[in-house]
Formats: C-alpha cells, sequence, structure tokens
C-alpha cells in the first residue's frame, strides 16, 4: 500500500533540491528574507558574553563608580524606558506576525513559480494575508479568553482565594495545553492547506476551510499521517537547524569579538568609561549589528527547512484533490498519484 503522505516527502526533497540548485546567492537571499518571517529564527540563539575581568594597565580599574554612570539613568527613566520597550516590542511583534502572514502566500508563490520575488507578490496577496492574520489573531483571542474568564472570575468577584478554589487551576492548565495544542494543529493546517487552496480557487479563508474540510475527511488517514509525520519531522529539523545555526552564529561572532576588544583598548587607553555614552554607544551598535548578524545566519540555514516543508504539504494537498494540484509540474514522472492538475499561471 502506497501512503500519499509518505510519498509526497521524496517528491518535496526533488522539488526542494531543484529550486535550490545550481546556487543563486539572489534566490537564496530572498527566500531567506521569506523563511525568516514564515518560519522564525529556525533556533538560533546567538548568546554573546562579554566578560569584565580585565587586568588593570595603566592604573585601570574594573569598579564602576555610580558617578561615573551618565546623568539620564536614574530609576524613574529605567521605569519609562521598560515600559516603552515593552511597548515597541509589542508592537513590533503584531508587526511582524502581519508581515509573516502575507509571507506565507509570498512562499506559496515563489515555491510554485521557482520565480521568487517579494514585493510584487506582497502586493498582490496583502489582502488575503490580511485575512489569515485576523484569523489568527481571531482564534488567539479566543484561546485567552478561555483561560483568563475563569481566573478573572476569582479575582473580580467575591469568590474566596482558597486552597479548594486553588485546586481548580489544575483542570484550567490541562484546559490551557489542550486548547493550544488544537490551536497549534489548525494553524499548522490553515497554513499548509488552507492558504494554497485561497490562491488555487482565489477564496476567501473560511471558504477555503470549507473547500478543503471534505478532502480532510475523505483523506483522514493520510492527513492524520501528515500531521504527525510532519510533528516528528519539525522536532528533528529544528535541533538540526539549530545546531547549524548556533556554529553559524558562533563563527559570525569572530569578528565581532575582535572589534569589540580593539574598541575597549581603544577606550581604556583614551581613558574613556566603558559604561559612558560613548562606550555605550560604540557597544550598543555592535550589539545591534551583531544581533542582525545572527537573525540573518538563522535564515539562510533554516530557508532549505521552510522550503521543504511547504512543497511537503503542497504535494499531499495536491494528490489528495486534483484541483487544488500547484505543483503538479514538479512531480516525479513514477508518480502513480499525480494527478492531471492545471498548471499555475
Amino acid at each position: 500500500m502506497s501512503w500519499k503522505a509518505i510519498d509526497a516527502l521524496d517528491d518535496a526533497r526533488d522539488a526542494t533540491t531543484s529550486l535550490l540548485l545550481p546556487f543563486d546567492a539572489g534566490r537564496w537571499a530572498r527566500l531567506a528574507f521569506i523563511a525568516l518571517f514564515v518560519g522564525g529564527l529556525g533556533g538560533s540563539g546567538g548568546a554573546g558574553s562579554n566578560t569584565g575581568t580585565t587586568t588593570p594597565t595603566g592604573g585601570g580599574s574594573t569598579d564602576i563608580p555610580t558617578d561615573s554612570l551618565p546623568g539620564f539613568v536614574t530609576p524613574e527613566n529605567v521605569f519609562a524606558a521598560v515600559i516603552a520597550l515593552v511597548a515597541v516590542g509589542i508592537v513590533l511583534w503584531l508587526v511582524w506576525m502581519f508581515v509573516g502572514s502575507v509571507m506565507q502566500f509570498v512562499l506559496v508563490d515563489a515555491v510554485v513559480t521557482k520565480d521568487v520575488r517579494i514585493r510584487k507578490p506582497f502586493r498582490e496577496r496583502f489582502w488575503l494575508g490580511v485575512r489569515l492574520f485576523g484569523f489568527q489573531a481571531g482564534l488567539f483571542v479566543a484561546v485567552l479568553a478561555v483561560i483568563l474568564l475563569p481566573i478573572a472570575a476569582v479575582l473580580l468577584g467575591s469568590v474566596a482565594v482558597t486552597p479548594a478554589v486553588g485546586l481548580l487551576a489544575i483542570p484550567l492548565v490541562f484546559l490551557a495545553i489542550a486548547l493550544l495544542l488544537v490551536v497549534a494543529i489548525v494553524m499548522q493546517l490553515t497554513t499548509d492547506f488552507v492558504v494554497p487552496t485561497m490562491i488555487a480557487e482565489d477564496r476567501a479563508l473560511l471558504s477555503s476551510w470549507g473547500r478543503v474540510v471534505p478532502v480532510f475527511r475523505a483523506e483522514l488517514s493520510e492527513f492524520g499521517l501528515y500531521v504527525i509525520v510532519r510533528f516528528i519531522l519539525g522536532i528533528l529539523a529544528s535541533i538540526a537547524v539549530g545546531i547549524a545555526a548556533l556554529l553559524a552564529v558562533l563563527v559570525v561572532a569572530i569578528p565581532f569579538a575582535i572589534v569589540g576588544g580593539a574598541a575597549f583598548l581603544a577606550l581604556n587607553a583614551a581613558n574613556v568609561a566603558l559604561f559612558s555614552t560613548v562606550g555605550l554607544v560604540v557597544f550598543g551598535a555592535l550589539g545591534v549589528l551583531f544581533v542582525l548578524a545572527a537573525i540573518a545566519v538563522g535564515a539562510v540555514v533554516q530557508m532549505p527547512v521552510v522550503t521543504y516543508f511547504r512543497y511537503y504539504s503542497l504535494f499531499l494537498l495536491g494528490s489528495a484533490d486534483d484541483s487544488l494540484d500547484l505543483v503538479s509540474q514538479f512531480r516525479s514522472d513514477d508518480d502513480s498519484s499525480a494527478p492531471d492538475g492545471p498548471t499555475p499561471a
């Protein structure tokens, strides 16, 4: 017996290889940029720790007197800065999620046509991305409401907090875990199968869900196997990408460490305190550049995995329903399950 969810693995591998090779720097860079928003950083964790132990030279000291700090560093300013950073972080996270929603469609266009572009498909798929972002936000708010409403009822109501009431938190935790698992599966199915359906048949998101649900029912074992295989491969890929990205970031950190060490020696020779305005600007700029370099490295490392998984879902969807096959032209000739789907424009 041949499983479509297994056969699609080989087709996805061949299509990914065909897209990425021969190597083209521009294509890889654009795909990495798309993958950055679609798949996150892929587990790259660049930890740059600056040791504060130095040998005193020329009468220098490692102690940092309080009066050497800039005048604007006060408890009130620090608190205001933390609040501002949190607010900016929330806004940036929402923007990131929205751009990622549009990029889901951009990625499908890229792997289907093999013409990897960003600006044109981003404009064309903008409103589809708005619908996907709204769907994601609605799920998040719904789950948050289910979890927080009982807590709010206890805190804002006249219910006394007793050990018996505290025991109610246990089923609430299990409920939260179950809800998060369901939402994760729903979002995975949405990005993997509903997004291509929206493109293939020019449908809205909820209409596309209504279109693919009968496909899921007809091929329940195939899509159930897909969820399991996708989950296992996702864990293995995350580990592999994380290790590869970490090693790459360590290599990237070498020139930054050299430049940072030279800057530290130069500031020390000029009797400029490390935590002075000049020192904070110099090392802050180096830190920002290193973070950007680490993000770029992580995006490049995870890009082949993100591309492969997108091909994987497209091949399975096309095998399950001919009219939703966007990658029929990439199937191997000996694939008996290959449908005669339309070639995308």
